[in-house]
């Protein structure tokens, strides 16, 4: 194998692995993305999960305030 001819193989050999880098930043990208999206989707759980549970609370004092306001009243 001449010089030329080993210089022409490792040349596409390059060429080969800069496409495969180019694809695993593609990838790389596109997974970000989808993670920052997963985060922004967890975050509004988390937030929407707390109002309930503070609207449950809210309920709870509410009713028993309604229960024990009138009976120490009446009294």
């Amino acid at each position: 194998m001449t010089e030329q001819e080993q210089l022409a193989e490792i040349k596409a050999l390059i060429l080969g692995l800069n496409e495969r880098v180019e694809h695993l930043e593609e990838k790389n990208d596109q997974i970000s993305q989808q993670i920052r999206e997963f985060d922004i989707r967890i975050d509004t759980y988390q937030k929407a999960s707390q109002q309930v549970v503070n609207l449950a609370f809210g309920l709870i004092v509410a009713a028993t305030a309604s229960i024990i306001v009138p009976a120490i009243i009446n009294r």
